[in-house]
């Protein structure tokens, strides 16, 4: 996950023109225009996030939240490997000290300041999430302060705030993942070795923030890789078009017959096949893109850091009125997903009407 920045490709071609490069073009001294289609491919992914996380109450065995489980559950591969994409995109001018003090001021700073609020509920009450009870069953039995540190270095007290300490983890090794891009050879050795490590190497509960680092790494590599050669992917995409868009459906489909021991690795690789599928045809479809699609890729990233608290909310509010849970199916998901992603929005654009530019610090946009 990135903040918007300009980014590049002629969006005027018809899929038609678009043409092989004469020779090698050094990516990293090209101009940066804006790229319309990894632009839109933020507000599909910030849906695919916001709508894996609305908490209901689904009936045992239901075919419907078991179909929308496969779809939406780990769409960190969508946001990471467009973070990745955009990195080597960005990467022209890349000063190491210039890079931490923006992302200090853009992602951490956000994670920091809305961490304190929750923070002070976890350790206060002390309401304790299933995910780090799981790993550390004695948990309540630590000091205040030692609960503290660990909910700030594992993001361990909400639950999508896991994110920012692993990807942090990859802003600090980021003059290591440049030189493999300024040696573009390496990365076919080095990505074929990441997504094995990957496979082996499966998810863990969230807040393992190491293993989780080197299980999404490969992610954020492909996303450098497919940036590299943007302009030779949609040449290949647009010739083998019907692979790009039938391999990850396959492997979807896939996921829903799989067997468990089996499950996470082909889960993993339907999302993965999934982030060229979304680049070919948000570019090939890219004036067909509704404008409520930029609204959400404008404020990607704020949405992520505010949308949980809205979830919560809407969870709280209906199991204070009705006394139970609220009722898991399609419908009310729908309405559920619509209502947190405009609670966030306009929650996101006060924020911005009443900070100005230092909103970002707070919210991220």
């Amino acid at each position: 996950m990135e903040k918007q920045l300009p980014l590049t490709t002629d969006n005027t071609l018809a899929p038609a023109a678009i043409v092989p490069p004469a020779a090698p073009v050094n990516a990293a001294k090209a101009p940066k225009k804006f790229i319309g289609y990894i632009h839109n491919f933020r507000g599909v992914a910030i849906i695919y996030v916001v709508g894996a996380h609305i908490l209901l109450n689904w009936k045992e065995g239901s075919v419907s939240h078991k179909v929308l489980d496969i779809i939406m559950q780990n769409s960190t591969i969508l946001f990471l490997f467009i973070a990745g994409y955009l990195f080597q995109h960005l990467s022209a001018k890349f000063e190491y000290k210039d890079y931490l003090v923006k992302k200090f001021q853009n992602v951490i700073c956000p994670y920091l300041l809305l961490s304190i609020p929750v923070m002070a509920y976890r350790l206060i009450s002390q309401d304790i999430n299933g995910f780090t009870l799981q790993d550390h069953p004695d948990f309540a039995t630590w000091s205040l302060w030692r609960q503290g540190s660990y909910y700030l270095l594992h993001g361990a007290h909400l639950q999508q705030l896991w994110f920012i300490p692993m990807i942090t983890l990859y802003y600090l090794i980021a003059p290591i993942l440049l030189y493999v891009d300024r040696h573009p050879k390496l990365y076919y050795g080095v990505l074929p070795g990441l997504i094995i490590i990957s496979l082996v190497i499966q998810r863990s509960t969230l807040s393992d923030t190491l293993v989780m680092a080197v299980h999404f790494l490969s992610v954020y590599v492909f996303g450098m890789f497919l940036s590299r050669y943007k302009d030779e992917y949609l040449v290949f995409a647009r010739k083998y078009w019907v692979l790009v868009t039938v391999l990850p459906i396959a492997f979807l489909v896939l996921n829903y017959f799989i067997s468990p021991r089996f499950y996470d690795n082909v889960d993993y690789t339907h999302k993965m096949l999934f982030c060229p599928f979304y680049l070919y045809w948000l570019w090939r479809l890219e004036k067909y893109v509704p404008k409520f699609v930029d609204v959400l890729a404008v404020l990607s990233f704020g949405i992520y850091f505010v949308h949980y608290f809205f979830v919560l909310l809407l969870r709280g509010a209906y199991q204070k009125i009705f006394h139970a849970a609220m009722p898991g199916n399609l419908v009310v998901w729908a309405v559920c997903l619509i209502i947190v992603m405009l609670l966030s929005i306009w929650t996101l654009q006060l924020t911005q009407r009443i900070l100005g530019k230092k909103s970002k610090f707070l919210v991220g946009v």
